[in-house]
């Protein structure tokens, strides 16, 4: 009697065990990524690099996920083999709870992992050669294999893969996989789950089969969805009034991996630009023109042009000498910088306090975008303008508003930032003209030492501050991912005196310095003009922002 009833609790015991074991066995056992609780935990996503520790287990972990703000995310996972050579040094979204280790880091129990983007895979062949395709009319541009076939459609494009011939029951039969990207109209400006008639909440969307994703070199928030056998995948992305279909629909062939691969990369350099509309097409022989007029009659430099506003005209006589047109060189560039400079006071959205508004610097970003930034007296502004030509004239729009932030360069008052990560190219006005200042790496801005009379390029999600040091540092600057307070820098850059110390020699963008190791920390020094050293040094982890910080440096 007594060997029964324990017979009995331990059935029931074993019962309890295996049924949420069962429940979750698709989670647990390497099935689909479409259960999304363990333990009634919740699933988070995250995005980034995968990099192993060797066997090591820190914290519990045994790999680190490096993302895109500099952080890192402990991983382990006890049904998934986070070595596997397709995952390890690729940038993956990986799923699962994360869970707090004994010494307060972060750790993720990885349910499901699956590559961000493309990364080409090396046992396999895809014939022909990476282009460019650019459609204004959708407003998108990615990079994709020649050997496929384009077809554009009123809304849509459609690329086509190579033929691939296969035989069935003896008749000779093709085989083609398909990628299809579609513009929709979304007037009311809805979100993706309410304009796919899905629920808001991620675990409800898992359960779907939809997941949250990163695309292109903007990393775009989608929805993404295939199916087990990965012969569909669906992305979709939201931008202003439209909805974005990115489609992959395959067939049983030989070459769908060849060709799914492809996929993804078109997917992961997917990038929005200006859309075209009509007035743009009806001007568009008129601008060709213009290009034409300026390559084949160039201007001195010295050349004073005059391009007068569409607004009303102004006598000059009112405009102070500070927002006279500079001298500009033949570069298109140059001509927008001059137009703006001209009315400047036109396009900024507030008038100002201390007087007239007066360029300092402009930013261009490819299509059709600049940031400007004008001051003042002591205030100092900014505005990301789109800008057109019409016949000898520009027009420009204000996109965003931006006024000096209290823990980054610029804080967003208004409007749009949609090229905040774009490579720019730095145009500043002086009595030579339009000058190229600098190119500001894509993922980067720039900031401005004053004091000391030289700009560097830091992450563009990243905040910095500055302030006067003491003893050998003459000033320190510090970077961070968060608001820069004490003992949260991520990379340094000190202003220091003395001479090199001794270190490896290293070359960083157009400096010689050398490189010296402490302990777990790194610095670069790179000697002065002024007999000083730039002094950049960060954690070994965040080795490559301070490379990338030191590399930057020019000197005005």
């Amino acid at each position: 009697m007594f060997t029964r009833s324990i017979l009995k609790k331990g059935m029931l015991l074993a019962v309890v065990i295996i049924f949420p074991l069962l429940a979750s066995s698709c989670t647990w056992f390497g099935g689909e990524e479409n259960n999304v609780i363990i333990d009634k935990m919740v699933q988070e996503k995250r995005v980034g690099i995968l990099r192993s520790l060797g066997g090591m287990s820190i914290g519990d972990g045994t790999h680190l996920l490096e993302m895109s703000d500099g952080t890192t995310l402990r991983l382990r996972s006890l049904n998934i083999d986070l070595d596997q050579e397709k995952y390890l040094s690729k940038k993956v979204e990986v799923r699962g709870p994360i869970t707090t280790a004994d010494d307060g880091k972060s750790l993720m129990e990885v349910t499901s992992i699956d590559l961000s983007e493309d990364e080409e895979n090396e046992s396999t062949n895809q014939k022909g050669e990476t282009t460019e395709y650019k459609n204004a009319d959708l407003g998108f541009k990615l990079t994709y294999i020649d050997n496929w076939e384009v077809e554009e459609d009123e809304g849509s494009v459609t690329f086509t893969s190579p033929v691939i011939k296969k035989e069935v029951d003896g008749t000779e039969e093709n085989d083609r996989d398909m990628v299809i990207i579609s513009k929709l109209g979304n007037p009311q400006k809805k979100s993706l789950e309410t304009f796919l008639n899905l629920p808001e909440d991620p675990n409800e969307l898992i359960t779907l089969g939809y997941v949250q994703t990163v695309v292109g070199i903007d990393e775009l928030e989608g929805l993404k969805k295939q199916s087990a056998d990965l012969q569909t995948i669906d992305i979709y992305l939201t931008r202003d009034d439209a909805v974005y279909h990115l489609s992959f629909i395959g067939t049983e062939n030989q070459d769908i991996i060849t060709n799914r691969n492809a996929f993804f990369s078109m997917v992961s350099n997917f990038q929005f630009i200006g859309i075209t509309t009509e007035d743009d097409k009806k001007t568009e022989e008129a601008n060709i023109k213009i290009e034409n007029d300026i390559l084949n009659n160039p201007v001195e430099d010295t050349e004073d042009i005059s391009i007068q506003p569409e607004k009303e005209e102004k006598d000059t006589a009112e405009i102070p000498e500070s927002t006279q047109k500079p001298s500009v060189s033949s570069s298109s560039y140059g001509l927008i910088a001059q137009y703006i400079s001209e009315t400047i006071n036109e396009i900024a959205p507030e008038s100002s306090d201390s007087g007239t508004w007066s360029t300092d610097s402009f930013e261009f970003v490819e299509p059709n975008y600049v940031y400007t930034v004008y001051s003042a007296g002591s205030e100092t502004r900014r505005v990301l303008l789109t800008y057109e030509k019409s016949g000898t004239q520009f027009e420009t729009d204000v996109i965003g508003y931006f006024k000096p932030g209290e823990t980054t360069s610029w804080e967003r008052v208004s409007g749009d930032n949609p090229v905040a990560t774009s490579e720019k190219t730095l145009i500043t006005i002086g009595d030579e003209g339009a000058q190229e200042a600098a190119v500001v790496k894509e993922g980067y801005r720039y900031f401005e030492s004053l004091p000391y009379d030289f700009q560097a390029q830091y992450p563009t999600n990243w905040y910095f501050s500055g302030y006067s040091g003491s003893g050998d540092v003459k000033h320190h600057y510090g970077f961070s991912n968060e608001p820069v307070e004490d003992g949260n820098e991520l990379v340094s850059l000190d202003i220091v005196s003395g001479s090199l110390p001794d270190g490896s020699p290293i070359s960083v963008g157009s400096h010689s310095g050398v490189k010296v190791y402490s302990g777990d920390n790194v610095a670069i020094y790179i000697e002065r003009e002024d007999g000083k050293l730039y002094k950049i040094h960060g954690s070994t982890d965040y080795e490559s922002y301070v490379v990338d910080i030191a590399a930057s440096i020019e000197a005005n």
